[in-house]
C-alpha cells in the first residue's frame, strides 16, 4: 500500500495488527457493503435512482455487543467516524460521475466530470479532516474489501486513498515534500535529478525548489530518530532513507563546490558533512572486522546481515527483531557515518592510499547492500 513516506503515519500496513474487535467489525461492514450494493444494483435495475456502484458504509457500533474497553472504545469511535465520513465522499463522488456519464450518454459527448476529478474534489474539501485515524481506518478497509473478493470496492477506496495521500504530502514544509518524493524514486538518476533540480531552485509543482541543507537536515533527523529505536520498524525506508542521505550530500557538495569554485578536497570533505556526528562503538567494531576481509563475497554477505537484521560485530548467531535489540547492534546509517569519518581522518595520512581505496570500496558495497535492501 503506498503512502506518504515521510509522514510514517500514514502507513497502515506497516501498523501493529488490529484487535480482533476492529476485525469483526471490518469484515461485518463489508459484507454489509456487498450485501447493500447488490441490493441498490436491483433497485437501479428497478429505476431506483442509486447506482450499484454506489457504496454505502455502515457504522460499526453494533458490530460487538457488550461492554468495551476504553481503548476498543476508541477505535471503535473512530471506525465510525471513518464509516460517515467515506459514506459521505462515496456518495459526491458516484452523484458527481453519475450526472456527467448521464450527461454524457445523451450528448454524446466525453463526461465533463471524470471519477478521477470526482475524487480529486471530495477529498480537496474534507482535507482538513481527514486525518492518521480516518488514514488508518481507510487502509483497513481497503484490506478487509480485499479479503471479502470485492475488487470494485477495494479499487474506489484506493484511489481515494491515493488522492489523500498526494494532497496530505503537498501541505508538508518543502524540504520533506522533496524527501518524500526522493524516497519514492527507485532509480539513482531520478533521484539524484529530482535533488538537482529542487537544489537548483529552478523547481516546479512537482518538485518544488527547496534549500537542499534543509533536506539534508530533514534525512539526517529521520535517521537518526528511527535507528535510536531498540528495534527498527521498517528497515526497508531505513535503507532508502540512508541512501537519500548519502545522495543529498552529494548534491550538497556539489552545490558548494560550485559557488566557492573550492578544490576538489573541499568537495570530498564536504560531502562527507557526517563525520562530526558521534559514531557507535559497534560501527567501529564492524568496520575494521571489514578492513580485514579479503573476500569481496565475505564482505558483501557480512554488510547484508547487518543491515537486514539485529547483528553485532562478531557475532555468528542471529538475533530476531522481535528480540529487543542491543545498543551494540550495527545500524546503517551509523556504519556510513564511520566510513565517512574514517575517510575524512585519513586524507592527510601519507601512505593511506590503499586503505582509502579499501574503505571507498566498503563503502559502495554498503550501499548497494542497502539498495538491495529498498528495492
Amino acid at each position: 500500500m503506498s503512502s506518504c513516506i515521510v509522514c510514517g503515519c500514514i502507513t497502515p500496513s506497516t501498523q501493529p495488527a488490529r484487535t480482533k474487535l476492529v476485525q469483526l467489525q471490518l469484515t461485518r461492514v463489508v459484507m454489509g457493503l456487498q450485501q447493500r450494493t447488490a441490493l441498490a444494483g436491483r433497485k437501479s435495475r428497478c429505476g431506483n435512482k442509486r447506482s450499484r456502484h454506489e457504496l454505502l458504509f455502515v457504522s460499526c457500533s453494533a458490530a460487538s455487543p457488550g461492554a468495551l474497553s476504553p481503548e476498543d472504545q476508541a477505535i471503535n469511535e473512530q471506525v465510525d467516524r471513518a464509516a460517515r465520513m467515506l459514506n459521505s465522499m462515496m456518495e459526491e463522488i458516484h452523484q458527481e460521475a453519475f450526472v456527467s456519464g448521464a450527461v454524457s450518454e445523451v450528448t454524446g459527448q466525453a463526461p465533463e466530470v471524470t471519477e478521477a476529478e470526482a475524487i480529486r474534489k471530495a477529498v480537496a474539501s474534507r482535507l482538513d479532516q481527514l486525518d492518521e485515524a480516518f488514514l488508518m481506518a481507510l487502509g483497513a478497509y481497503i484490506g478487509a474489501a480485499e479479503e471479502q473478493g470485492d475488487k470494485a470496492l477495494a479499487g474506489r477506496l484506493s484511489r481515494i486513498q491515493q488522492q489523500v495521500l498526494q494532497d496530505v504530502s503537498k501541505r508538508l514544509p518543502r524540504e520533506m515534500q522533496i524527501l518524500d518524493i526522493v524516497l519514492r524514486l527507485l532509480s539513482r538518476n531520478e533521484r539524484m535529478s529530482t535533488l538537482r533540480q529542487a537544489a537548483s531552485g529552478q523547481g516546479n509543482d512537482d518538485v518544488p525548489p527547496c534549500d537542499i541543507k534543509r533536506v539534508q537536515g530533514a534525512a539526517l533527523q529521520l535517521v537518526s530518530d528511527m535507528e535510536e529505536k531498540d528495534a527498527i520498524p521498517d528497515r526497508r525506508l531505513l535503507a532508502r532513507l540512508c541512501i537519500a542521505r548519502e545522495e543529498i550530500a552529494e548534491v550538497v557538495a556539489e552545490q558548494q563546490y560550485e559557488n566557492r569554485s573550492g578544490s576538489t578536497e573541499d568537495m570530498y570533505e564536504t560531502n562527507m558533512v557526517l563525520h562530526n556526528q558521534s559514531v557507535p562503538k559497534a560501527s567501529i567494531a564492524f568496520l575494521k572486522e571489514l578492513l580485514t576481509m579479503s573476500d569481496e563475497a565475505k564482505r558483501t554477505a557480512f554488510l547484508q546481515k547487518a543491515f537486514r537484521e539485529e547483528f553485532e560485530p562478531g557475532e555468528q548467531s542471529r538475533k530476531t527483531d522481535s528480540q529487543q535489540a542491543s545498543s551494540s547492534s550495527v545500524r546503517p546509517g551509523s556504519f556510513l557515518t564511520c566510513v565517512t569519518a574514517t575517510q575524512v581522518q585519513m586524507q592527510s595520512m601519507k601512505g593511506a592510499e590503499s586503505t582509502l581505496a579499501k574503505l571507498e570500496t566498503i563503502r559502495r558495497e554498503a550501499l548497494q547492500a542497502l539498495q538491495s535492501i529498498a528495492a
